[in-house]
Parts: C-alpha cells; sequence; structure tokens
C-alpha cells in the first residue's frame, strides 16, 4: 500500500518547490521595488515643472510602500510557517 502513494508524494513535493519558487521570486521583487523607491539620484536634476517633480515623488513613494508591504508580508508568512513546525 505504502508503494502506492509515491505518485501522490511527488506531485506533492513538486508543488512544494513550485510555491517555494513563487515565493521567493516575490520576495525579491518587492525588495527591488522597495529599494527602487529609496534609491536617490547623485546628480539632482532640476525638474521640468511641478507637476513631474509630484508625479515623481508619488512613484517613489508608491514603490517604496508596495516593497515594504511585500517584505512584512513575507516576514510574518515566515513567522507562521516557523511557528506552526514548531507546535507540530
Amino acid at each position: 500500500m505504502k508503494n502506492s502513494f509515491w505518485l501522490a508524494r511527488m506531485i506533492g513535493s513538486g508543488l512544494a518547490h513550485v510555491q517555494h519558487a513563487i515565493d521567493e521570486a516575490a520576495d525579491t521583487g518587492f525588495r527591488m521595488l522597495r529599494k527602487a523607491g529609496t534609491k536617490t539620484e547623485s546628480v539632482p536634476k532640476p525638474e521640468k515643472s511641478r507637476v513631474l517633480g509630484t508625479l515623481k515623488r508619488t512613484g517613489k513613494s508608491t514603490l517604496r510602500f508596495l516593497g515594504e508591504t511585500g517584505e512584512s508580508y513575507y516576514q510574518k508568512y515566515d513567522d507562521l510557517k516557523n511557528r506552526k513546525k514548531g507546535s507540530s
């Protein structure tokens, strides 16, 4: 009977690897967003208009917010997974 479940175990293991890869890609993406939102230019360029400057600041703030949100999610998610492992 044990040998009949090898396919189920292989599928389950494969799905776990896929989920892990997706998590790692999303985590990396969120870090890149946060880094892009905090990156400063070495030589300040004069803005052509106030609207352009406002849009640029808003865009960076949005990237930083999304990156911080994603990192917070994955930190908490990992914490919850580790707690579940500890209680098992």
